[in-house]
């Protein structure tokens, strides 16, 4: 098998027999081992966290697995941080290009689409490889909204989603806890819960991050360390 395989991951446009494009899995790959980030739709808006891998001597404000694209969306990334910098700086621009040609933000369904596009045209171009990253997408625009991109350049919403590694678990545990009547604090302490029961038990408030978009005055804000660590106190 990997003999098989070798012969067919060379160029990325090359078919195996079978149909399959190794390069665009090993993509899949990446993002399967990548930080386990959940997003989750909530009656009065909509979050992301992400649950940080700490190093001792780095500094924090460099392991940033959650990004502001405009006033309103935000992205939480899961993969190749290097190639999650790219998208976003392209779906910053994105945003800006739309607000500035029709004076309104972007909406979240628009900037997943156009993402995934640009996504796209890197799976079937010679002498490039795929993005290996994912990303969540959230923001509201009549409603609180969550999509996900993936390393084909396909994307979906969802009420409630995981990616990165041990996702199947934590979506597992996401079909059976979610409701669409969680408010923002709550569906914030079922994703410290999922990560404490699926990723690590011990994990501390200080490799947790989050972030929220409300319906109220639809603007991302990152959760400072003060009420994060009031949050896994109330999800003890």
């Amino acid at each position: 098998m990997f003999d098989k395989a070798q012969s067919y991951d060379i160029a990325l446009t090359t078919f195996s027999p079978d149909g399959r494009l190794f390069q665009v899995e090993y993509a899949f790959e990446a993002v399967r081992k990548g930080t386990p980030v959940i997003g989750i739709r909530a009656s009065n808006g909509v979050i992301l966290t992400a649950a940080l891998r700490k190093h001792t001597l780095q500094e924090p404000y460099h392991n940033d697995k959650i990004f502001q694209i405009d006033d309103s969306i935000g992205t939480a990334i899961s993969g190749l941080s290097g190639d999650a910098r790219i998208l976003v700086h392209n779906a910053r621009e994105l945003a800006q290009i739309h607000q500035l040609t029709f004076g309104e933000p972007i909406p979240v369904k628009l900037l997943s689409k156009k993402i995934s596009d640009h996504i796209q045209s890197y799976t079937q171009q010679g002498g490039t490889r795929p993005y290996g990253v994912s990303m969540l997408l959230v923001g509201v625009d009549s409603n609180p909204q969550l999509y996900m991109t993936t390393p084909i350049g396909a994307f979906w919403s969802y009420k409630a989603f995981a990616i990165g590694i041990r996702s199947d678990q934590m979506n597992t545990l996401l079909e059976r806890e979610y409701s669409p009547t969680l408010t923002v604090d709550d569906a914030l302490k079922l994703a410290i819960r999922i990560y404490k029961e699926t990723v690590d038990t011990s994990i501390q408030a200080e490799a947790f991050v989050a972030a929220k978009v409300m319906t109220t005055d639809k603007k991302f804000v990152k959760l400072d360390a003060k009420l994060v660590q009031a949050l896994f106190e109330a999800a003890q």
